[in-house]
């Protein structure tokens, strides 16, 4: 329930403060002295947009603070999802400054708009006149049903449900998709692995052919100038064998008398062995070397061969090649895992298509099971509202059934007649504003009795309706400020005289500036306030009269 209202720096309003009754406050005025501006100002703390012009002095910052008391609201889950405290009583705060900034608080700490906008929808139902074309909407007209049937908390599931679903439906067909493209792809995958699988490619391979092919390719070369090397050493006459023993034997005389000659011969012994190791290293090398034509045939092909795959795979060596071999083997792979991801996920929305179409059988029968009440309560109210001939109906279309949609399987059409003998057609289409009002009151009348929404708010519900039909739509109003709190910008006298409490709204010059003013009228001032709008500016007996007779 809205306890009060504090405004400052807002349009026309320089400061304001309303504290409303439990049951009916009404607020007149002059025209175009500001009495939907407060309700405006309101709308801030429920979470609605602004910008600076409806700062009053554009030097200032411009803030709007409401005080609620929720302990008749659920708020429990609101509260735990947000990681807010919970209080009896609940203050919402919005200031503007005068770069344009905008600051939210939910007693006193700070909250991002969407946050205080779900809150406000959750504390108060504004109703202003321009929206009375809701009713025409789909989304209104499925509420109401909802509403009736106690299934709020259950099409919410289900829409998040759906919208789940949605999302792995998108994610299955994206991966249908990518994986139709790699399945086109794999024959081409598989041939370029099995040709490098084929290949048996090893590390350092290359380098190893590239030198037995310099090998092979010299084999005659390198075998004759061996030989040579081993004629050279010790089959020559003399060789550096021979003539290196000459030259031992000769030291070999001196070391009786030339003790000096003793280190040169161990070097030179040393020499001969080693001379003699190489030229037999040399023997064992040259009979290795063969002119292998078969041989330097297959080392020149298998090159090829790995030329001929760097030049492909656009590389130069041999471990590039085998990651390559690795990375299309693992992506491979990986369209086979993904077609079993596929598999599980087209397995998870059948299972949840399923759910969604048994929970929206369960919403629609729910919702179907309301029409006949609906259309009989609203029409029996457009009679008390004056709509004497008026009448609605309802048509109800079934998609689908293995294709819900968002709101469930059903699409509903409210239709409108305002005369006997009428063809019915859509709201929006046939209903003039003052019948829209009057519809809207209905149809609000029978939500409220469904819902705990706490505060009811209406700017002009009572718009193009006058004599006995004001007094039923005021005799509605109060019925329903009986269970909900009712705050009504309004027009009426009819309507004014059963408010609890009344708030007359005027404006103000001063200083050259204009500001709307508010008072809270006594008994007395209602009297004459209530007259005023029966008979105009001059108020007369009978005007006095009729407005005590329309108080008591």
């Amino acid at each position: 329930m809205l306890l009060r209202i504090h405004i400052q720096n807002y349009a026309i309003i320089d400061e304001l403060e309303l504290s409303f009754s439990k049951n009916l406050t009404v607020i007149t005025g002059e025209t175009g002295a500001g009495k939907s501006i407060a309700m405006e100002a309101l709308s801030l703390v429920l979470g609605e947009r602004a910008d600076t012009n409806v700062l009053f002095d554009k030097s200032k910052k411009c803030a709007v603070e409401a005080e609620f008391d929720s302990v008749k609201t659920d708020l429990k889950s609101f509260f735990e999802t947000n990681d807010l405290d919970e209080e009896a009583t609940l203050t919402l705060r919005r200031e503007i400054s005068p770069a344009g900034k905008s600051r939210a608080f939910i007693n006193d700490t700070p909250v991002n708009l969407p946050v205080m906008k779900q809150l406000g929808d959750l504390l108060v139902d504004m109703h202003q006149q321009h929206e009375s074309q809701e009713i025409s909407t789909t989304q209104f007209q499925l509420s109401l049903l909802d509403s009736l049937a106690k299934q709020e908390q259950a099409v919410k599931k289900y829409r998040s449900d759906f919208t789940d679903y949605q999302k792995k439906m998108q994610e299955l067909l994206r991966l249908k998709e990518q994986h139709l493209r790699e399945t086109q792809e794999l024959d081409y995958l598989h041939f370029q692995l099995n040709e490098l699988s084929a290949a048996t490619l090893k590390n350092d391979e290359q380098e190893t052919l590239e030198m037995e092919l310099q090998q092979l390719e010299h084999a005659e070369e390198i075998q004759r100038t061996l030989a040579g090397a081993i004629i050279g050493l010790k089959d020559s006459d003399p060789s550096v064998v021979s003539q290196l023993k000459s030259v031992i034997s000769s030291l070999n005389a001196l070391r009786r008398f030339y003790p000096e000659a003793e280190e040169l011969l161990k070097r030179l012994e040393s020499a001969r062995i080693e001379l003699n190791d190489i030229a037999g290293e040399l023997e064992k090398q040259q009979e290795q070397i063969n002119m292998n034509p078969t041989r330097l045939e297959e080392v020149q092909n298998r090159l090829d061969l790995i030329f001929r795959l760097q030049k492909k795979h656009r590389t130069n060596d041999v471990a590039s090649l085998i990651g390559i071999e690795n990375a299309l083997q693992k992506r491979i792979d990986g369209i086979s895992i993904q077609t079993e991801h596929i598999e599980e996920l087209e397995q998870e929305t059948s299972t949840r298509i399923r759910q969604l179409v048994e929970t929206a059988r369960e919403l629609s029968a729910a919702r179907i099971k309301q029409m006949p009440k609906v259309v009989q309560t609203i029409n029996s109210m457009l009679k008390d509202v004056g709509m004497i001939h008026a009448q609605i109906k309802i048509d109800h279309h079934r998609l689908d059934e293995n294709q819900p949609g968002a709101n469930g399987l059903d699409e509903f059409d409210f239709l409108f007649a305002s005369n006997k003998g009428s063809t019915f057609h859509e709201i929006r289409k046939v209903a003039s504003g003052g019948e829209l009002s009057r519809l809207m009151l209905c149809f609000k009348s029978l939500i409220a009795s469904s819902t705990a929404l706490p505060t009811l708010i209406f700017d002009e519900i009572d718009a193009g309706i006058s004599g006995e039909t004001a007094v039923k739509v005021s005799a509605i109003l109060k019925q329903l400020a009986s269970r909900h709190q009712v705050i009504c910008i309004t027009h009426l006298p009819q309507l004014a005289a059963k408010g609890d409490t009344h708030y007359f709204v005027y404006k103000e010059t001063h200083g050259g500036r204009t500001r709307t003013r508010v008072r809270s009228l006594t008994q007395d001032e209602k009297v004459k306030t209530i007259a005023q709008m029966i008979s105009g500016e001059k108020v007369t007996p009978a005007a006095l009269e009729s407005a005590r007779e329309l108080l008591n």
